[in-house]
């Protein structure tokens, strides 16, 4: 209904000023625009963590920009990616075509040429998929995800702390940290690192079995017990009894990681998992510094909890991220349709999401000049005419 209603205004010709000056312009004007055209036929090759939210929503975008659209959904779910691949037969036949499979599925839709693909996963495999578009100089976009950091600010009002350990149980629990703008870390000022601390841990507790997380695969959950393990330190709240990594369950507890080196696993990769690493900082300015030289570049988004507008606008002006969220949830971040998601460097580029980037996304957006009254000379074809 959003597109249905929005994207002829989106779409429309954009009007452009003339900048050309005066005299160069030989008494004949010109009408500048920029139009959108469609692209022609692009691909999303969408991810397992989101695969009907991931599948669509950048198709949307390709479908109002008025292209054709190829689908590539996970294979390490098979199950929802053939019930996609029958929808679209039903429903959009002729305008969606679905691709089941796996890496040579993607190869070969590269390889037969496009006019856009999107990719969301992680970065390793992005570079392989950038580097196959680069033969036939097929555009992408790249949503990446990255080591998204908080910065939790002192004198925060406990109404505003609780909220900040409810938003990273809230993608770290009921989105089981799988999520691309999941909290990865936590820089906590000194002055309510304890506080911080305890709320964190009775938030926690408090969730009961659901603490325990389950992981959608034997590779990710290895992969997470090995970062836990790698980790070495305090865990909040501790591992026992029924509170641990479960093998036959692939279940990892929610937990937080006290103060880990930053040479430690949980801290130089993206979790993607129920961990939390905590760390104390000093001051805004050294979180800023730690954030900056963070060995996986820049994040898709910085979040800074705080109340001190210096400590705000420090943050904003000297951290660099896709994104930047103030006293906000990453829920909140992905809900506004006339916002761009788009990551920078290692975290992605371009923007496949929302509303009118979307569709800017998958348009060609064509320069148009119609002269008026005249034939607009190109200044290389001889000077213009001499003043009456």
């Amino acid at each position: 209904a959003l597109y249905r209603r929005l994207a002829p205004e989106w779409a429309a010709p954009e009007p452009l000023g003339d900048a050309c000056p005066e005299v160069l312009r030989a008494g004949v004007e010109a009408d500048w625009t920029v139009v959108n055209e469609p692209k022609g036929v692009c691909i999303n090759v969408s991810p397992w963590n989101a695969p009907v939210q991931l599948s669509v929503i950048p198709m949307i975008g390709m479908l109002a920009a008025g292209n054709h659209c190829v689908v590539k959904p996970p294979d390490l779910v098979p199950n929802i990616s053939r019930l996609f691949r029958q929808l679209c037969q039903r429903y959009l036949d002729g305008f969606v075509w679905v691709e089941e499979g796996g890496k040579d599925a993607v190869e070969r839709l590269i390889d037969e040429g496009a006019d856009h693909l999107v990719f969301t996963g992680g970065g390793e495999i992005a570079k392989a998929v950038a580097a196959r578009c680069a033969r036939t100089l097929t555009p992408v976009t790249l949503e990446l995800g990255g080591k998204s950091p908080v910065f939790v600010d002192r004198g925060l009002a406990d109404p505003l702390l609780g909220d900040a350990v409810r938003e990273i149980l809230e993608t770290k629990v009921y989105k089981t940290g799988q999520f691309c703008c999941a909290h990865d870390y936590a820089l906590v000022h000194a002055d309510i690192f304890d506080a911080f601390c305890a709320r964190f841990k009775a938030a926690v507790e408090a969730l009961g079995d659901k603490r325990n997380v389950a992981v959608i695969a034997r590779r990710q959950y290895e992969g997470l017990v090995a970062k836990l393990a790698d980790a070495g330190v305090e865990c909040v709240p501790p591992l026992h009894g029924r509170f641990v990594p479960d093998d036959a369950a692939m279940t990892v507890p929610m937990t937080g990681l006290l103060e880990p080196s930053f040479d430690k696993r949980v801290l130089t990769e993206e979790i993607f998992g129920p961990l939390m690493p905590i760390v104390r900082v000093e001051s805004v300015s050294e979180a800023i510094g730690i954030i900056g030289r963070m060995a996986t570049g820049k994040p898709l988004i910085a979040y800074c909890y705080s109340q001190d507008q210096a400590a705000i606008d420090a943050f904003a002006a000297q951290t660099s991220s896709g994104s930047l969220a103030v006293n906000s949830g990453p829920q909140r971040v992905i809900s506004n349709f006339n916002a761009a998601i788009g990551g920078i460097g290692p975290s992605g580029m371009g923007a496949s999401m929302w509303g009118r980037e979307a569709l800017r996304e998958f348009s060609n957006r064509k320069h148009v000049i119609r002269a008026r009254g005249g034939f607009a000379r190109s200044f290389f074809s001889g000077p213009p005419p001499a003043p009456a």
